[in-house]
């Protein structure tokens, strides 16, 4: 693997290690530490500890020798592809599906699902063949995969300088009676739980997000949320934090009876890796969602007529 990486603003201050093994999702910590004590990755074209705290505008080298390849076995799921071409894949996830294999031995999965399909997936990472970015296991919809190492690299950058438009849609608890709303809270993991992020600001980043509604029940709230960061669930822990949890949220949300999450990836573009065209792809709001609205809009109008 070869690649550059400079550091920005929300990364300064941050360790070596950290930001290099969260970046490229490539390489354990522990190997981090490893390649950077031989060389494998230098910033500013020195060797430095993996304690070393970065500056703006350092520029981190990463050169580090192909290792023997993962073999990912292929499961038999149907994925809906929107689109396809030499570079990338983008695809419609159900909601319950894992992205990548979270250890040894695990195959339900979308990659997996794509190697069955027998696509090309990049190899940067080739456990989390092809991806670049990911939805949780419980959210739906719109995703890009890169078909070989080129564009791998050249979508990572794009999230990362947030190039990238991302739009989803979410049916929350509660009358949201604001239009719009703009959420700029700083987010960091639960010490309590580290499988949990919670709005914080100790040892936190930023996080941004935008909320526009759609339509108003009398107990709910269809919204379009854009997420202009990218940090772990930050939909569903920004919208705990105004008071309106995502219905179905098992993790972030109040008890209710629905099995789903109706959050939902609707629309995502992208600057395409080969031509640096504006691409946009789109998918359908699925069915969990229409069945809830009209549950809604059956029971406000009968509430209405008493």
């Amino acid at each position: 693997m070869n690649t550059t990486l400079t550091v920005l603003n929300d990364d300064q201050g941050r360790r070596l290690d950290v930001l290099v093994s969260e970046k490229l999702e490539a390489i354990s910590r522990t190997k981090v530490h490893h390649y950077i004590e031989t060389a494998c990755i230098t910033v500013n074209e020195c060797v430095k500890k993996p304690s070393y705290r970065l500056k703006v505008g350092d520029e981190i080298v990463v050169n580090i020798p192909e290792e023997e390849k993962d073999v990912l076995k292929p499961y038999d799921f149907p994925v809906k592809i929107i689109y396809e071409d030499e570079d990338i894949v983008v695809v419609d996830k159900p909601t319950g599906l894992v992205v990548h294999p979270p250890g040894d031995g695990f195959s339900k999965t979308l990659v997996n699902a794509l190697i069955f399909l027998h696509k090309e997936l990049s190899t940067v990472n080739p456990r989390r063949a092809g991806v670049v970015h990911r939805l949780d296991k419980e959210t739906s919809g719109v995703m890009v995969l890169a078909k070989n190492n080129y564009s791998h690299l050249n979508l990572v950058e794009q999230f990362r300088l947030r190039r990238v438009k991302k739009e989803y849609s979410a049916i929350v608890w509660g009358r949201v009676e604001k239009e719009n709303i703009v959420v700029d809270m700083p987010m960091g993991r639960d010490e309590k739980n580290r499988l949990r992020m919670k709005v914080s600001f100790s040892g936190a980043r930023s996080a941004y997000t935008e909320i526009t509604v759609e339509k108003r029940f009398a107990d709910a709230t269809l919204l379009t949320v854009r997420p202009r960061t990218g940090r772990m669930h930050q939909i569903r822990v920004h919208l705990k934090f105004l008071g309106f949890p995502i219905v179905g949220d098992k993790k972030y949300g109040i008890k209710d009876s629905y099995k789903e999450l109706l959050l939902h990836s609707r629309a995502l573009t992208i600057d395409h890796p080969r031509s640096g065209t504006s691409v946009s792809f789109s998918a359908c709001v699925p069915e969990r969602f229409k069945q809830f609205i009209k549950e809604r809009d059956v029971h406000d109008t009968a509430f209405n007529r008493h």
